[in-house]
């Protein structure tokens, strides 16, 4: 019986020692240039990627800049609206001659004073 359990364990041995072996693989070209190509669309898909968003990102600040300008422009529109209200005001003749009667003492042109020109 230990001769039979010998050729058995000498057989299982093997066995385990033929699984165990590392095998050798035969690299091909086609699994290399599989590879190159699988990263050279990640490396361009992640290009187009950030240039998309770069571009995105432009877009918005634009926009926000523009959405400032134009907030501006408002608030210049609003004051020019109002000094031209306070111009209308200021050179209005019953302003100017209130003015001038009430401050310079100053009253309708006697008739001697008038200078008729030719």
């Amino acid at each position: 019986m230990s001769a039979n359990l010998t050729l058995r364990l000498t057989a299982v041995s093997h066995a385990l020692l033929a699984r165990n072996r590392k095998v050798s693989r035969r690299h091909s070209a086609w699994g290399r240039a599989v590879v190159a190509a699988m990263l050279l669309v990640t490396a361009a898909v992640v290009l187009t990627s950030l240039i998309w968003a770069w571009a995105n990102l432009q877009m918005v600040t634009l926009n926000y800049e523009i959405s400032q300008a134009q907030e501006t422009i408002k608030q210049y529109l609003e004051i020019n609206r109002k000094l031209q209200v306070e111009l209308a005001n200021l050179k209005s003749p019953a302003r100017l001659e209130r003015l001038a009667e009430d401050v310079y003492e100053m009253g309708a042109p006697q008739p001697q004073q008038i200078i008729r020109l030719p």
